[in-house]
């Protein structure tokens, strides 16, 4: 290969990786004005999609993805249609959802797939598993690891909505928890949105047979067992501190849902 070629070669090379509309720079002309190159914003959206540390198990989830099994899972996903469509509006700034409900009825899928619906508008977010964010804040107390607990301010910062999986999974002590409520009174002191999920309800969930179960699936009050499961014996204010569940409770929309295990479902069907 002479000279001239391995320099052509090069040079296609270089411009075959640019964007065929604004040539790599990242800005285009429209009606006199620069704005930026639909790549720069498709590039923006993966980094906040890296930033915001979706476990890969749940990445495939969406709104679209998400099919109701009953009556208050098709409500809930029409208002969360709603609830990101008009996430700018004034009432909902910084309004959080708290999800609740047994294992395998779609809060996970639903809390991921409103953050992801969010950053594809613009929005940026973050995902926490509350054990893993629990232990965090252990480790930050701790001399012989390296703090991470006193980055989270300056990482919440960063913030339009949160998402915090698994609440009231662990019961630390009431020192580790009252870090945690600093952690979620910045975010709504700063109206930053906080989606929680949870399994535990507002009384002990005992074990309601399936016979007292509606047609769709859910028991009269709208909230269903999982046959086989184990029963909360607690409530969710007994899980997490008085004070925190308070401050959830005031600023968060309080979603719960029912019916059958999707994961036991799609066993079944394989």
């Amino acid at each position: 290969m002479t000279e001239q070629n391995r320099l052509q070669k090069l040079f296609e090379e270089y411009f075959a990786d640019r964007c065929p509309i604004c040539q790599g720079s990242k800005w285009i002309m429209r009606d006199g004005l620069a704005e930026r190159c639909s790549c720069f914003q498709a590039q923006m959206e993966t980094h906040r999609l890296d930033f915001a540390g979706i476990p890969a198990s749940y990445q495939h989830c969406t709104l679209e993805k998400f099919t109701p099994q009953n009556q208050a899972q098709r409500d809930a996903k029409a208002f969360l249609e709603r609830f990101t469509l008009n996430f700018e509006m004034p009432e909902l700034l910084g309004k959080g959802i708290l999800f609740r409900g047994p294992v395998g009825v779609g809060k996970t899928h639903l809390a991921v797939s409103v953050l992801k619906r969010l950053i594809e508008k613009g929005f940026t977010g973050k995902f926490f598993n509350f054990v893993h964010l629990l232990e965090q804040i252990k480790q930050s107390f701790n001399p012989e690891l390296e703090a991470e607990e006193p980055h989270l301010p300056r990482l919440l910062a960063r913030c339009h909505v949160v998402v915090l999986d698994e609440l009231g999974a662990s019961r630390p002590t009431e020192f580790v928890f009252n870090k945690l409520y600093d952690i979620v009174n910045y975010c709504f002191d700063r109206k930053i949105s906080v989606i929680f999920t949870t399994n535990y309800l507002d009384k002990p969930d005992l074990g309601r047979s399936i016979a007292t179960e509606g047609p769709d699936g859910a028991s009269p009050d709208g909230l269903r067992s999982v046959s086989g499961a184990a029963p909360s014996l607690h409530t969710l204010a007994e899980r997490i501190n008085p004070r925190l569940y308070s401050r959830i409770m005031e600023h968060c929309i309080d979603i719960t849902l029912g019916g059958p295990d999707y994961r036991l479902r799609h066993k079944k069907k394989n």
